[in-house]
């Protein structure tokens, strides 16, 4: 598989059936999402691995990992109806098996630590819910040693996320810095699209 079509095969995947502002369920560009699941692919942290999307939203992430050979793939999130999508894309499109599991992130509490996992996600940004991209992050990290996590671009964003990581025991670099498009997709919206800045981190347990 090319990377281009993993691209076209993630445009397939759903956007939001109803979008809620208050869960940021903005669609994750397929071009991005391809970029950052086929560095993953190349470094080989998708190929035979368990991979769990924190925040799957309707799967396309999750979808993607499938597509590219994970092992194992596992759907989060607490929106019934987004997750009702991303099972049926991962059942007809990513064919490997998974589980959907519909619980609120930033409150899970995991039963085990997987270790040799990787987490691919695209977490609310915590614009309308301050904080709740780091706690997916920690998250993340009370889960597997290798996260593929994006993030919003602001002044605090490496003091936050370094304090994080060290706490935690984790390296990680910022390797891509994205204009993500966001298309309307609620009500209030009257521009044609909208540009946010964000950043793809990688982060790998020490």
């Amino acid at each position: 598989m090319r990377k281009k079509d993993l691209e076209r095969m993630l445009e397939e995947v759903p956007p939001f059936p109803a979008p809620k502002e208050s869960l940021e369920q903005y669609e994750t560009p397929a071009e991005i999402a391809a970029e950052m699941l086929w560095m993953a692919f190349m470094a080989g942290d998708i190929s035979g691995k368990v991979v769990i999307d924190l925040g799957c939203g309707t799967g396309r992430l999750a979808t993607g990992a499938a597509l590219l050979g994970a092992r194992y793939v596992v759907c989060v999130d607490i929106d019934d109806k987004s997750l009702a999508l991303a099972e049926e894309a991962l059942s007809t499109r990513g064919q490997v098996p998974h589980d959907i599991v519909e619980t609120d992130v930033r409150s899970a509490a995991f039963s085990r630590r997987l270790g040799d996992c990787t987490v691919v996600m695209n977490p609310p940004y915590g614009v309308k819910s301050r904080g709740s991209d780091i706690d997916f992050l920690r998250r993340a990290m009370e889960l597997c040693d290798t996260i593929y996590s994006f993030h919003k671009v602001s002044k605090g964003l490496h003091h936050v996320v370094s304090e994080v990581a060290e706490k935690y025991g984790y390296e990680y670099s910022s390797v891509l810095i994205q204009d993500f498009r966001l298309r309307p997709s609620m009500e209030k919206h009257r521009k044609r699209s909208h540009y946010l800045k964000v950043a793809l981190i990688i982060f790998k347990r020490k």
